[in-house]
């Protein structure tokens, strides 16, 4: 009896993988696909000595604040890094061992956030913070019978990890409360099992389950997850988070580049698990190698720098039996999607068939000549330049050499050089075969050798035809903006709808904005439709959705800004008109003559300026805070003059978080009230860096007041200690 519906098994990690239970198997199964599971010492496993997560967060004794100053945990001391000095330099009245105020017994970990340091001690079984401006003691936890174990920073509060009960706290700076998160319902059982715990860009929280090596995951309410039932792996959710700026190499040496070295530190391009060292000597012209006793080092052999395998070099999965429910069914071919395929790896897919059901380990006992080989990819040895071997190939297609059989039993096979792994996403499983030789005359079919050789081939250009008529059938996917194809199919439906799109953007990005053409086209010059285009373009660089951006960016045309002009028939305290002849900045004695704003203008009436200057412009006013690059710049910059009107001229303006009271004093239009800026004296590069904006920053008596404010806000002390730009602000 042949079955309904759809003819194939499709085997991936949504639907389940159909695994047989043997020791054989040994390849790391999850729903992100079939992978070589990572070396058992390697960086990237739960087991390996690098307590970094199999690579998700920083090293534990390891705390990067959001200002980019690095922290150590070494012993009883922590120290951190002096950019003045180049080297790590001990905290003083912090640490030391023994009971008291300041002191640690068994320290485990350190996180920051903000001003405030978190060290979890588990010998004292209490949490200790400390202000990393003037490194008081400002709050101490000490909870009855708790152990903490773990701490972690994630967007400005601070998780604590109690293994003793299986809970998780979090603290907000500021406050004095801890707010419990996660409870577990087993209690009792949880002891010494979680010691290790960090949070996706989500807020999802990981847990490391020390018995069953697995993460357990809860959501940022504490509740547990699906995957907490069967546990996960890092590479099961390494996309989910940030790669550490810092990781450490096998003999627990890591790199400071130069973008944390510099006197204003910044973000730093994640280092490569395979080589954590490439951003120092020999391999770059800048950054520090430490050990991790904070000690600089140096490396003489670059071969020296290289760490162990991150993954195995080979292994087997073998599937459980499929049923075609079919009596002597002919199984067609498989369906391979695969994930990557890596430079010099390999997979490889191997059937095997029969009449009746077989046992798992009957299956995995099988001689090599019982499995008939049904496909085999290879990674290219040297792929061509720009070539980037990540991207996911098309699927393949392989024939299924086994003979007639009921049940399907599948053998994949993966090798790799140890530093990366093929990915197999999924595997479609069709059945059964039909072949073009039905409609050849039967004396093709009378000698079986013939008959089975023939029906090989023909099959050939049956799978290119069924693949044509599976695109037909699905045409119109290629013409939703939601279901169109990575890549190519993407590409040109946009190129279809004459719709430029950054080279730099995500596929989801790009998306966006192919979802949002038809309101941008239907209302094409428009002030409206340029906002809304703008819109896209700054949640693309944001993440801000259109609602979440509120008024911005705000647009002010020409007409309406000349209108003001008509107020200063108003008289507003002592003759001050609302605009002046800045705008249009005419060298005007004794009305306009600042040095270094006017212009020698010697054509039309000073009268008419504001009727004709502003004729056919209009400015854009975004917050400052969205447009962080000079990149970004340049990417607002092409989006407005390719969609504003040909015959316009438009100023683009990003307003700071100030108020200038005859200068920048529009609420909602180029005034944002924010809260108290910091300033950082001696900071060339920072202002250097930032050169796309030509806006005065940081400037006394423009933006900046010597004040002894409040006690929560830091002024300036004069100590013997007192580093301009480095730990004193103003």
């Amino acid at each position: 009896m042949r079955p309904t519906g759809p003819t194939f098994w499709q085997l991936d990690g949504q639907i389940g993988w159909l695994s047989a239970e043997t020791e054989r198997s040994d390849l790391s199964v999850s729903h992100s696909g079939l992978r070589l599971p990572a070396d058992a010492g390697g960086p990237l496993s739960l087991a390996g000595n690098m307590d970094s997560l199999g690579g998700l967060t920083l090293p534990q004794g390891m705390a990067l604040t959001d200002q980019f100053f690095l922290y150590l945990l070494v012993g009883y001391v922590i120290k951190r890094f002096d950019s003045k000095e180049q080297s790590f330099v001990t905290l003083p009245a912090v640490g030391g061992q023994g009971p008291n105020a300041r002191q640690f017994q068994q320290p485990r970990n350190i996180a920051a956030v903000a001003h405030s340091l978190i060290v979890a001690d588990t010998g004292n079984n209490r949490v200790q913070v400390f202000d990393t401006r003037s490194l008081s003691l400002t709050h101490v936890w000490q909870l009855r019978d708790w152990r903490p174990v773990d701490v972690t920073a994630h967007r400005g509060s601070i998780y604590i990890l109690d293994g003793r009960y299986g809970r998780v706290y979090r603290y907000r700076p500021g406050y004095d409360d801890l707010t419990l998160v996660v409870k577990s319902q087993a209690a009792e059982a949880q002891e010494k099992r979680w010691t290790r715990l960090t949070l996706d860009r989500q807020g999802k929280i990981y847990i490391l389950d020390q018995h069953e090596m697995h993460l357990s995951v809860f959501d940022a309410g504490g509740h547990p997850l699906a995957e907490e039932v069967t546990g996960l792996q890092p590479e099961d959710v390494r996309d989910r988070f940030e790669p550490p700026q810092i990781m450490l190499d096998a003999d627990g040496r890591f790199c400071l580049p130069p973008s944390l070295t510099l006197p204003c530190p910044g973000p730093s391009s994640p280092p490569d698990a395979a080589l954590p060292l490439f951003h120092c000597p020999p391999w770059s012209d800048g950054g520090l190698l430490f050990d991790r006793q904070g000690q600089e080092i140096t490396i003489n052999d670059p071969a020296d720098g290289l760490r162990p395998y991150l993954y195995t070099r080979s292994g087997l999965w073998f599937s459980s039996g499929l049923d075609s429910q079919i009596y002597n069914c002919q199984w067609d071919r498989l369906a391979v999607d695969v994930g990557t395929l890596p430079s010099g790896s390999q997979l490889q897919i191997s059937t095997f068939t029969a009449a009746d059901q077989k046992s798992d380990q009957e299956i995995a006992g099988l001689p090599e000549a019982a499995w008939e080989r049904s496909l085999i990819l290879t990674g290219a040895i040297q792929p061509p330049p720009g070539t980037d071997t990540t991207d996911p190939p098309q699927t393949v297609d392989g024939l299924v050499q086994s003979r007639q059989g009921r049940y399907l039993w599948l053998r994949a096979k993966l090798i790799g050089d140890g530093f990366a792994t093929p990915v197999i996403k999924a595997i479609r499983a069709h059945y059964p075969r039909t072949s073009y030789l039905e409609y050849l005359p039967a004396v093709f079919s009378d000698d079986e050798e013939g008959r089975w050789f023939l029906e090989r081939f023909l099959a050939i250009f049956k799978a290119e035809w069924d693949q044509l008529e599976t695109h037909i059938e699905h045409i119109e996917r290629y013409f939703d903006p939601q279901a169109v194809p990575e890549k190519e199919a993407l590409a040109y439906l946009a190129g279809w709808l004459a719709l430029p799109l950054e080279g730099v953007w995500s596929e989801t990005q790009k998306r966006n904005m192919l979802v949002a053409a038809p309101q941008i086209y239907a209302n094409r010059g428009t002030p409206q439709s340029l906002r809304h285009y703008l819109q896209v373009y700054l949640q693309n660089i944001t993440g801000l959705t259109p609602q979440e951006q509120g008024s911005y960016p705000c647009f002010v045309e020409g007409f309406r800004e000349r209108d003001y002009f008509m107020l200063t028939q108003a008289q507003l305290g002592r003759n001050v008109p609302l605009w002046g002849p800045a705008h249009v900045g005419r060298l005007q004695l004794d009305v306009f003559a600042r040095e270094g704003e006017v212009r020698l203008v010697s054509t039309g009436e000073p009268q008419q300026d504001y009727f004709d200057a502003f004729a056919h412009r209009f400015r854009i006013f975004i917050p400052a805070s969205w447009v962080r690059t000079a990149a970004a710049r340049r990417m607002i910059d092409r989006a407005v003059h390719s969609e504003k009107p040909a015959h316009t001229e438009v100023t683009i303006t990003l307003v700071h978080p100030r108020l200038r009271v005859g200068r920048q004093a529009s609420i909602g239009l180029n005034t944002i009230i924010g809260g108290y800026p910091q300033m950082r004296l001696g900071c060339q590069k920072c202002i250097a860096g930032r050169s796309f904006d030509e806006t005065p920053r940081n400037r006394l008596g423009y933006d900046t007041l010597i004040s002894a404010g409040a006690k929560t806000h830091a002024g300036l002390v004069l100590e013997s200690k007192t580093r301009m730009g480095v730990d004193t602000v103003l």
